[in-house]
């Protein structure tokens, strides 16, 4: 989106719907370059929403709220993909039930479809573009003018791409164009749910003797640790605020995962922690000290601006992780290990050591019911498995009774 020229005149007002802020002017219906961004997007936070005029008269705020609940349906669906994109947004934001993982998620999602969309109006989305779409994002391979261009940092899966093409589809139902498309779109199959490999118990002791002896891994080692102790990851922990952590010196520590953090309504919840655990964030709370967090609100992980300079009252980006967590890979071996697998490494050590089902769900959130069916016949040949070697002990010992007894 670009600003407006200095040569340029901002547009005069010439519906009830235009609004005026800080003297620019602009229409939900005018096309979004027009439009200077700081702007634009200052007339839909939340703190210009509060600044209203006696009675309400010509109120901008009012006016503004008016304009992205109401936004017309036919004039949106005229816009390029890449402007329809930031309206949809702004719409998606005035609804109380979504949550900020949400809104974080759908910005991802739109975000990889600009790269194909660009200035595409919706109104002229086609289900070949549908298709088109998912075969390029597959692959990562778009050819134009005679070029092989890879838009897309890499290849994207089928469960992905059919989220992508969810939103996409979302917008379009809003103007009253999805119908057309919908006969002739076929989502990408997906497998159904296996489990993750985990670590054996020998693979286990190496990971952590090892990420323990490089200084220069050490926050992927301690938010290992963490997951791997208490099954808490990705939003989850980088949701937490000071506040959140609750940090006894004797008796049961524990964390709270925030309702604002998580996706789904099972999610928030408070998480005891074993010594391990409480070790692992002591150590992250006097890093974030260190880094500028001290209010209850700061975050236990403040963003980072630039080298050596963080904001404690914004929460870390999504890649806050991404280096050190590479760092830990090339020190220990685990090419393939991703924080979320010590998610499931910890749900399957619960549910192995007999701890009751609802207990495991209380701890980790949420547990499909795929999962705990699969967790349960491993933990029935696990059993079997340890009665099994006691009669082959038995068998063992069998001759030797026997020699005994003949002697």
């Amino acid at each position: 989106m670009t600003s407006t020229s200095t040569e340029q005149q901002p547009l005069a007002p010439s519906t009830d719907s235009t609004l005026e802020m800080d003297g620019e002017f602009f229409s939900p219906l005018m096309p979004l370059a027009l439009v200077q961004p700081d702007a634009f997007r200052k007339a839909f936070s939340i703190d210009r929403l509060r600044e209203h005029t006696p009675g309400h008269v010509k109120c901008p705020a009012c006016t503004a709220a008016n304009a992205a609940l109401q936004a017309d349906r036919s004039k949106l669906a005229e816009l390029p993909f890449t402007a329809a994109a930031q309206w949809w947004m702004l719409l998606r934001s005035q609804s109380p039930k979504l949550k900020p993982r949400t809104h974080e998620t759908t910005q991802d999602y739109l975000d990889a479809l600009q790269k194909f969309f660009t200035d595409i109006p919706l109104r002229e989305i086609t289900p070949g573009h549908v298709r088109g779409y998912q075969i390029a994002r597959m692959h990562n391979v778009l050819r134009v003018g005679g070029q092989e261009l890879h838009p897309w940092k890499h290849a994207a899966g089928h469960s992905i791409i059919n989220h992508e093409i969810s939103v996409l589809g979302q917008m379009l139902t809003h103007c009253r164009l999805w119908q057309r498309i919908k006969p002739y779109y076929f989502p990408l199959s997906q497998p159904g749910w296996s489990p993750r490999q985990i670590l054996t118990e020998e693979e286990e002791e190496k990971l952590w003797k090892v990420a323990s002896e490089h200084p220069e891994c050490e926050l992927a080692y301690l938010v290992a640790l963490i997951t791997n102790n208490t099954t808490a990851a990705g939003i989850e922990l980088r949701g937490l605020r000071l506040k959140h952590l609750f940090l006894e010196p004797s008796g049961i520590s524990e964390i709270y995962i925030p309702e604002d953090s998580v996706k789904n309504n099972s999610r928030p919840r408070r998480i005891a922690l074993n010594r391990e655990a409480k070790w692992a964030f002591e150590r992250l709370y006097k890093r974030a000290i260190n880094l500028g967090s001290y209010e209850p609100e700061h975050y236990l992980f403040p963003f980072r601006l630039k080298r050596n300079a963080w904001d404690p009252t914004r929460p870390p980006s999504r890649w806050f992780l991404r280096v050190s967590w590479n760092r830990l890979r090339k020190a220990t071996g685990f090419a393939e290990l991703n924080p979320h697998d010590l998610r499931h490494h910890c749900i399957t050590r619960l549910l192995e050591n007999d701890i009751e089902p609802e207990t495991v769900r209380a701890i980790a959130g949420h547990v499909t019911a795929k999962m705990m069916e699969y967790y349960a016949h491993h933990r029935r040949r696990v059993r079997y498995a340890a009665v099994v070697a006691i009669e082959d002990k038995k068998k063992k010992a069998a001759p030797e009774r026997k020699r005994k007894t003949a002697s």
